[in-house]
């Protein structure tokens, strides 16, 4: 176990969807127990498998590609049917696509994108990774991925708008989970995960109250924001939930994305 004394490496994803599960970590209710490294998805995950952070918000697909690590129990980023924030944009027809530009900073989201066409279509098209500017993208591809805040700016209006987390429920009847709460094996793991549901706590109700501060940070309007929180992503892990990773595990072991998938062990 971690001594008391030294803090916990949280590396943590500074996107609007994930404000009210960092919010109580930014306001520093946790003090000089933590130390807070924000970054990209796919850094999160990094920072996990290279022992740099203790703790990672990571994309759920990275669980499968990094040993050893417990999953925090009842908390993810998830999305009942639309989500709003993980989009293709593209100029053709979805079984027309020949080539799809990636967001560099998703993992779980350029997954999702490659099992919908395995389950769909029954090939891939060409993937490029590039940084998510969907104009640059299109210029290169048929479509692109955009995910987080670069999704829910405003974006071209001459391409087809495809919700990732809507064509999931479309095939599978349950909601998606982009990403969870992960810990190194070495932390305690109780008092981590008494964190993280306190942090989760902390933040959901104070959405509302903080609203000016987040448009300053976050320049939407405030009626597309709450919409969101109220209607698109959700932050509870349940049966649900866990049954769908189960899905979406299996099925990117058919598409040749992971092998020998395993269930998440639960801190």
């Amino acid at each position: 176990m971690v001594e008391s004394s030294v803090p916990i490496r949280f590396s943590i994803i500074d996107y609007l969807n994930a404000l009210p599960l960092n919010m109580a970590f930014k306001d520093g209710i946790f003090g000089e127990e933590v130390t807070l490294h924000f970054d990209f998805p796919s850094q999160c995950a990094d920072n996990l498998a290279s022992n740099r952070c203790d703790v990672g918000l990571i994309s759920s697909i990275e669980y499968q590609r990094i040993p050893n690590l417990l999953v925090a129990p009842h908390i993810c980023i998830g999305a009942h049917r639309e989500v709003r924030s993980v989009l293709i944009l593209s100029k053709k027809p979805f079984a027309e696509i020949q080539t799809l530009a990636l967001d560099r900073f998703s993992r779980s989201s350029a997954a999702l994108v490659q099992v919908l066409f395995h389950l769909r279509v029954g090939r891939q098209p060409r993937y490029l990774t590039m940084s998510p500017e969907p104009s640059t993208m299109l210029a290169e591809a048929d479509a692109a991925l955009i995910i987080g805040d670069a999704a829910l700016r405003p974006l071209p209006d001459d391409v087809e708008k495809i919700d990732l987390a809507a064509e999931w429920y479309a095939q599978t009847g349950l909601p998606f989970v982009f990403a969870f709460w992960t810990m190194r094996r070495h932390v305690n793991r109780e008092k981590v995960t008494a964190m993280l549901m306190q942090a989760k706590q902390y933040g959901l109700p104070r959405i509302e109250q903080r609203m000016a501060d987040i448009q300053a940070r976050w320049p939407y309007p405030k009626d597309e924001i709450t919409a969101y929180f109220r209607h698109n992503i959700h932050y509870d892990l349940g049966e649900a939930e866990r049954e769908s990773l189960t899905m979406f595990y299996r099925y990117a072991e058919e598409a040749g994305l992971i092998k020998h998938p395993r269930h998440p062990e639960w801190a």
